[in-house]
């Protein structure tokens, strides 16, 4: 019982891969909020599946109208999954919702998002896809980034929390 109690904040989590693809420096993106940090740091993927997955168990999710873009809330983290550049202009086109709720709890590895690959890289400006953790003044790290080749849920990365 009071294990429980005392029981210490988490300090590291684990990110798994929303998707399938090939694992990238953030710094390759073509667009500047992203390849400058601006928005927060992380990694990008080179996508190659059909399907956006819950990187990690998430307190609180929120899919944007368009569904080009999914936020994840874990505690103090914030990461954001937003797949492909100016795909915001697609208005939803190329991609479909897997799950009834825009907003609200999910478990890793949970079917969020459905896109079509080949609609999108022939709309978008690029399929590379930014995963960023938004919630930077929180952290004190993101180490342990796996680069190459990855299949949705391997490890990506881990987060350091501040103490």
């Amino acid at each position: 019982m009071f294990k429980k109690f005392f029981k210490k904040k988490e300090n590291v989590v684990e990110v798994y891969s929303p998707l399938d693809g090939e694992v990238i420096q953030l710094e390759k993106v073509p667009d500047d909020a992203f390849s400058s940090k601006i928005i927060g740091d992380g990694i990008a993927i080179i996508p190659n599946g059909d399907t956006i997955y819950a990187p990690f168990d998430s307190e609180d999710i929120s899919i944007f109208d368009t569904k080009h873009a999914v936020s994840f809330q874990k505690g103090d983290i914030e990461l954001i999954v937003h797949f492909g550049i100016d795909t915001v202009k697609l208005n939803g086109e190329g991609f479909s919702k897997l799950v009834l709720k825009d907003e609200g709890s999910v478990k890793k590895g949970e079917k969020l998002i459905a896109y079509d690959l080949n609609f999108i890289k022939n709309k978008a400006k690029s399929i590379i896809s930014p995963i960023v953790v938004s919630s930077m003044d929180e952290i004190d790290e993101i180490f342990d980034i796996k680069y190459g080749k990855v299949n949705a849920l391997e490890p990506i990365f881990k987060i350091r929390l501040k103490k």
